[in-house]
Parts: C-alpha cells; structure tokens; sequence
C-alpha cells in the first residue's frame, strides 16, 4: 500500500482540482438558487425586483448572442481568457519550447551520458513538433484577431 502512495503521490493534485471546481459549482449553483428565491419573494408580494438582483441573474446567464459582449462574469471570463492566449502569449510559448526542444537536440548530439541519445532524440522531436504548433497557433490567433 505504500508503494501506491509513494508512486502516485502527484494524483493528489488533479483530484484536488476536480474537487475544487466541483465545490465552486456548488457554490454558484447556490449562489443562483438564493437569488432565485429571493426574486420570487419579491414578486410574490407584488413589489419591484431590485434591478441588481435581475443583472445579477442575467450576468449568470448565457445567451450565443452575447458571445461578442464582453458584460458579465463569462464575458470577462472569456476576456481573460483572449488576454491570457492572445497571440503575445502563443509567441511566447513557441520560443520558450523552442528553446527547451534546441537544447534537447544539443543534449541528444553531444550525448555527455551513454544511452540517452534516443531518448532525447525522442524529446527533441516530440518538442520541435509542440513548437511548431504554437507558432502555427501564434500566427492563426495574430491573423484572426477578435475585433
């Protein structure tokens, strides 16, 4: 049984997320349960709904007509999202694996340990073709750029 901890240690880091996002989703499924309920009460006893409880609902919603509208939590979500893999940032990895698939290459030529040279011949490739997909991303994304 040790021995299962001991070699699976690092799969407490995706469960750890998994059960992070399950419980922000509870938290928002609650979130929107309470505003809902609070909305009926109002309506309910025939007064007016506070207008920031009905932005609050309309900013949980999402409609495939607001893709482009960058109001509320998803669409600053998804404004986060084009800043943090803009084409700046598809650049950036390109040259950053790049980097590390050249250095690989000089580890696999020169070989200073015997028996490594396929190995990191083996990185190398896998490395050269993960930077040329994000160089390919970087172009796409700085030609297609969102208006």
């Amino acid at each position: 049984m040790e021995d299962l901890f001991r070699g699976y240690w690092w799969i407490i880091f995706p469960i750890g997320g998994f059960i992070f996002a399950a419980w922000e989703r509870w938290l928002s499924y609650q979130r929107s349960r309470d505003t809902l309920d609070l909305i009926k009460t109002y309506s309910a006893q025939g007064k007016d709904v506070p207008p920031e409880l009905l932005r609050q609902v309309q900013d949980d919603t999402w409609d495939e007509d607001d893709r482009d509208d960058y109001r509320g939590r998803r669409g600053r979500r998804i404004a986060r999202r084009y800043a943090r893999h803009g084409p700046y940032w598809q650049f950036r990895s390109a040259i950053y694996t790049g980097a590390i698939a050249g250095a690989f290459w000089v580890a696999s030529y020169y070989a200073f340990v015997p028996g490594t040279v396929g190995p990191f011949r083996v990185v190398a490739i896998i490395l050269t073709c993960i930077a040329a997909a994000n160089l390919a991303l970087a172009l796409l994304a700085s030609a297609f750029r969102g208006k």
